[in-house]
């Protein structure tokens, strides 16, 4: 978001959720997290788009990469992780 608030106001964020509760909470965090204001979050054919404003006094971070990002192998097994807990298990007769 960071590289792209260089050029331009706005950002666009597609996402292939289907709950739109789900998809609430990321725009929130992703408005917390970035210090943008969130502008809208509409239904699009692929799913939904979330628009954030990075503000008229917007200042790039010196570090573009927060420190607490996952690794890929911490970042695969919390997504394993999260499909398990989803399944739902189904008696079998």
């Amino acid at each position: 978001m960071h590289l792209h608030w260089k050029y331009r106001e706005l950002v666009k964020i597609m996402l292939k959720a289907k709950n739109f509760e789900d998809v609430k909470k990321i725009a929130l965090a992703l408005e917390a997290e970035s210090g943008g204001v969130l502008v809208s979050v509409d239904r699009v054919s692929k799913g939904y788009a979330i628009i954030v404003y990075r503000g008229n006094d917007y200042k790039r971070p010196s570090s573009l990469r927060p420190g607490n990002l996952l690794t890929k192998r911490k970042a695969l097994a919390r997504s394993i992780e999260i499909q398990r807990r989803e399944v739902k298990h189904y008696k079998i007769l």
